[in-house]
Formats: structure tokens, C-alpha cells, sequence
């Protein structure tokens, strides 16, 4: 999620060589956490889209989504992870075969039946990274970053219902690479992020039964 206008996008002078390689990392996480937005209650709408399914991860309830069947041989999962004070859609970490992707024509997202959550409950400050530059020139920004543990839950769509819960680590120590900042002087939180591995597997036993 980009931030608003005048967002100043940085990274360090050390390892601009590295800046290619780094943008595949995805381990980055901007500041804040918090629940998710909306709270308990159905999601009622004709043509479903991914923050439909965000409340979810609080207990809310998408009735138009595909109803679960544990014993079913195709289950699709949504992925919503912690960010600032809300949840982010991550779906794109999943494994493509266990996820779909919205689409203009028709309602593919109908097709989902679970909704994984990764909320973070703690972090740990374990670095500041500097050396961040705008265009080149160098800045006095900051990344407070932190490891960070999250709840992960998997649930139905339909009815928001817990199938399964556990707790994760998230121990990447690693300066963010890239990193936007709203001026040139700004000091922002970092978060490490869990890895797609550890959140396929907490998975997999709903999505391959």
C-alpha cells in the first residue's frame, strides 16, 4: 500500500547494486498494526471483491463466498496480513493454484472459501537502518525495525469460524531495501513479515485435505 502524495521512495547508498535482488524479498512490513476494519456481521454484496473478505479475520462473514467443505477436492484462501492499522491483502505470497485473483468479468472471487490473518500481537526493535537516499541524494531518513510475532488463523468465508490457530515468528533482521517516507528527515517503524513457506504450510492441511 503506497503512502499518500509527496511519499519520497529511499533506499541505502551501500547496496544499490543489490537493489534488484532485494526487491524480491517481500519481508518488509510499514509501520503500525492493529484488528482489522469492520468488525463482526455479514458482507453483503453482487460482485465480491478482496476487502470483502478483510473482516473476516475479525469474526464477519461473507454469505455470497463458497461455503466450506472440508471434504471438498478445491478450496480457495484469501491472505490478509497486519498493516498500519489494518489488514493487506497478500494474497499474491499464496501458491497460485490456492488463490484467485479478482477479475472484471464475472465474480471469481465467489470461489473463496477460507480466509487466512496474520495479526501481529508483539515486535521487538532489534536495529535502526539509515543511509537511505531521495534521487541520489542522501537523507536523514530512519527505519525503526523490528521482528515481529503474529497470530495466524485460518477461517471460513462464510461464517468467519476458526478452522485452525497458531502463533509465528517473524525474525528477518535485514534493513529494508526500499522504504517510502513522506519528507526527507521522516523516522518510520519496520516490520518483518512472515515467509510465504511458513504461511503455506500453517495452510496447506485446509487447502490439500
Amino acid at each position: 500500500m503506497a503512502r499518500t502524495s509527496s511519499a519520497v521512495f529511499a533506499f541505502p547508498v551501500a547496496v544499490l547494486a543489490l537493489a534488484a535482488l532485494a526487491s524480491c524479498g517481500g519481508n518488509d512490513d510499514s509501520a503500525g498494526g492493529g484488528d482489522a476494519a469492520g468488525g463482526a456481521g455479514a458482507t453483503q454484496a453482487s460482485v465480491l471483491f478482496p476487502d470483502n473478505f478483510k473482516g473476516v479475520c475479525s469474526g464477519a462473514t461473507v454469505s455470497n463466498a463458497t461455503a466450506y467443505d472440508p471434504a471438498g477436492a478445491a478450496h480457495k484462501a484469501l491472505y490478509f496480513r497486519t498493516y498500519e492499522e489494518d489488514f493487506t491483502d497478500s494474497s499474491s505470497s499464496l501458491p497460485g493454484d490456492w488463490t484467485v485473483q479478482w477479475s472484471p468479468d464475472g465474480d471469481a472471487l465467489k470461489a473463496i472459501d477460507l480466509v487466512v490473518c496474520a495479526k501481529r500481537t508483539a515486535a521487538q526493535q532489534v536495529k535502526v537502518c539509515d543511509g537511505y537516499q531521495n534521487d541520489g541524494k542522501p537523507t536523514q531518513n530512519k527505519v525503526n525495525w523490528h521482528t515481529a510475532t503474529y497470530e495466524v488463523s485460518v477461517r471460513e468465508a462464510t461464517t468467519g469460524k476458526v478452522l485452525a490457530t497458531t502463533t509465528m515468528e517473524a525474525t528477518n533482521a535485514d534493513c529494508p531495501m526500499f522504504q517510502s517516507f513522506d519528507s526527507d528527515s521522516e523516522t518510520v517503524d519496520g516490520y518483518a513479515s512472515l515467509s510465504d513457506s511458513a504461511v503455506a504450510d500453517f495452510l496447506r492441511p485446509h487447502i490439500m485435505p
